[in-house]
């Protein structure tokens, strides 16, 4: 409730905050201020600094920061593309990057650098920039698996979590048992046992999807999510304003690595990076945060919306303007 209640906020503050593009600098002080401090004082779960403890609250400060991310980048990229523009804006996405590598919540890293290429994409139109990222993000990638334990056991269980069923594959082996167990139609609600996988409400809820609602649901809720992620894409392309073209293209490739990377992850095709799914797993800030996405997707369709419907308005008053001068001509004439 006080999610929706702050996304219906969002348009409003978007339509009446004309300097969003100008603070660049404030949100990658934010960013970086906010992921440093998880890295050092953030509680460890399953092997990854992740969350602050503030009472009886804990909160996930990665899930704002890729709001202040996008942000970030936009407002740098909207003030010039030139190639020193560029390398600084990369050494600041990286550092935000870095430190989620160095706090091993690499799944979020993953997802920060695919939001980071496709604007660096969309700002320069540069398929160079572009696949040379990927490039880089390859060699990083092998650079992880061989400095990260954490890493090498989660592609080893990938490749067979039978191999240490009770132990480290044992989370992955009761996914693929609850997804086939729920055949096409599911055992139905409460039928099936998805608390034998562990971390089921935050890292493997497809799997318990699968499981009690079968396979055809399963199917449907990844074109619901498609539709969502294309509709963003859409609005993002509608813009004008490179900064919020960008915002808009940044926040809905999140959206969609996210959703790949769940439903990779429990359906065995990639290894698991301990990704939430958007608006269904457990979890205040994943939830809060797809919340302030959604309310910001919504403020630009708004703000083109007003934009389209004054140029039609003055299009319409010239049309009549130009038909009075031309009816005063003719009454002269006559």
């Amino acid at each position: 409730v006080a999610s929706s209640l702050l996304t219906l906020a969002v348009p409003a503050i978007l339509r009446k905050m004309k300097a969003l593009s100008r603070w660049a600098w404030l949100y990658a002080v934010l960013g970086i201020g906010f992921l440093g401090v998880v890295w050092r004082l953030g509680s460890t779960t399953y092997g990854a600094q992740l969350t602050l403890s503030l009472g009886p609250i804990a909160l996930q400060p990665s899930e704002f920061v890729k709001i202040t991310f996008v942000f970030f980048t936009a407002s740098m990229f909207q003030k010039s593309t030139s190639l020193k523009q560029i390398l600084v804006t990369t050494a600041v996405a990286a550092l935000h990057v870095l430190i989620l590598v160095a706090s091993t919540d690499l799944g979020s890293g993953l997802v920060y650098f695919a939001s980071y290429l496709f604007m660096l994409f969309v700002a320069t139109h540069r398929a160079s920039l572009f696949f040379g990222g990927l490039g880089a993000g390859a060699v990083a990638s092998v650079g992880a698996y061989k400095v990260f334990d954490h890493v090498r056991v989660r592609v080893a269980m990938w490749q067979n979590p039978f191999t240490d069923y009770e132990g480290k594959g044992y989370q992955l082996a009761q996914s693929i048992f609850a997804i086939s167990s729920g055949g096409w139609f599911g055992l139905g609600f409460y039928q099936g046992v998805p608390t034998t996988i562990p971390l089921v409400r935050n890292d493997f809820i497809f799997a318990a999807i699968c499981e009690e609602l079968g396979a055809i649901f399963a199917i449907c809720l990844v074109l619901i999510y498609l539709g969502f992620i294309l509709q963003m894409f859409w609005v993002s392309t509608w813009m004008d304003d490179l900064f919020y073209k960008i915002v808009g293209f940044g926040l809905a490739v999140m959206i969609g690595m996210q959703v790949f990377l769940h439903i990779g992850g429990v359906t065995k095709m990639i290894p698991s990076t301990g990704i939430t799914l958007p608006l269904i797993s457990y979890g205040g800030s994943s939830v809060l945060c797809t919340m302030l996405i959604i309310g910001i997707i919504q403020g630009l369709h708004l703000m083109k919306q007003n934009e389209v419907e004054e140029i039609e308005r003055k299009a319409i008053e010239r049309e009549q303007e130009a038909g009075e001068i031309n009816a005063k001509g003719k009454g002269k004439v006559r």
